[in-house]
């Protein structure tokens, strides 16, 4: 009656519980976002871990079957199943599976030569592929560019770093586990010595390029993965080879070492992820999740926006 405009109502009850709601669950999904495991689940999707994991367990077997052929070749003054009895030892199979093992990498009694032209051509070619997947992937991780042939060249010097090392932590956990206590100082000599190899090894997959002090929670990560990949290794790689073994004969041990290098290449990668996340690395430009539409949501429908009346 005197000029004054009516005053809408206000928001009912509905309307304010949801609106505390979504409030509730932009705050929720906000803080999510910058959590490290949901960080890592961005760049691991970013840079395609799945697929890299894959080409990674598929390469490390092309490698893997070679590499083995040729240390037989070389072990074999020590007899014709040493290798294929470390490798009995190492996954912790016995009867039929071990012999299996063992008529899969046996050296024939009149065979001659430890190497070959062509088998040494094999190798290094596998070889050389696998490290660049490796390097491609870290690079990918730390959203860092390729450079090129001297990148390669620390590539394949980490990979030599890589083999040379794995083979000495090997010899000592082998000793050690012969002294009293011997299991328990093996395990922290695996996580201490892993993480020290991953600090360099990262170094020279990204070609010195990232700080060591940022690579070292990676390197702690690779350390302590690595470890518990043994223990779990240990305990379910025996079920594995011998199901194989049944169902499928000596076809199947090949079967069952791709799913285990792919199980240590998903382990790679993440370790990669998880790593760039933590020393820092640039985000990548990924999907979002749209925390904006709760606050769009939020509003009130129907409610008159203030510059309106």
């Amino acid at each position: 009656m005197n000029g004054e405009r009516p005053q809408p109502p206000g928001p009912g009850l509905k309307e304010r519980l949801l609106r505390s709601a979504l409030d509730r669950g932009a705050g929720l999904l906000s803080r999510a976002e910058s959590s490290l495991p949901l960080r890592c689940l961005r760049r691991f999707a970013a840079i395609n871990g799945r697929d890299r994991s894959l080409v990674l367990g598929g390469q490390a077997f092309t490698a893997l079957i070679p590499l083995l052929i040729v240390v037989a070749a070389a072990a074999s003054g020590r007899g014709p199943t040493a290798l294929a009895d470390r490798l009995a030892a190492r996954f912790h199979v016995t009867g039929s599976s071990a012999q299996a093992i063992r008529t899969l990498f046996e050296r024939p009694p009149g065979a001659t030569g430890a190497f070959t032209v062509l088998g040494i051509v094999v190798l290094l070619f596998s070889l050389l592929n696998l490290t660049r997947s490796l390097q491609r992937t870290y690079e990918s991780a730390w959203r860092l560019p390729a450079i090129g042939v001297r990148g390669t060249l620390n590539g394949v010097t980490a990979v030599g770093l890589l083999i040379s090392s794995l083979l000495v932590l090997s010899l000592l956990v082998g000793l050690l586990r012969q002294v009293p206590a011997g299991t328990a100082f093996a395990v922290v000599l695996r996580v201490v010595m892993s993480t020290a190899i991953w600090l360099l090894l990262q170094y020279l997959l990204l070609s010195r390029r990232v700080q060591l002090r940022r690579l070292l929670p990676g390197s702690v990560v690779a350390g302590v993965g690595g470890a518990l990949l043994n223990l779990y290794s240990a305990v379910w790689m025996p079920r594995v080879i011998e199901s194989n073994a049944d169902r499928y004969g000596i076809i199947g041990i090949t079967f069952a070492l791709l799913t285990w290098l792919i199980l240590v290449c998903v382990c790679v990668v993440v370790a990669a992820v998880i790593g760039a996340e933590m020393g820092g690395a640039p985000e990548h430009p990924g999907r979002r999740w749209p925390a904006a539409l709760f606050v769009r949501a939020a509003e009130v429908p129907g409610q008159p926006d203030d510059d309106a009346l």
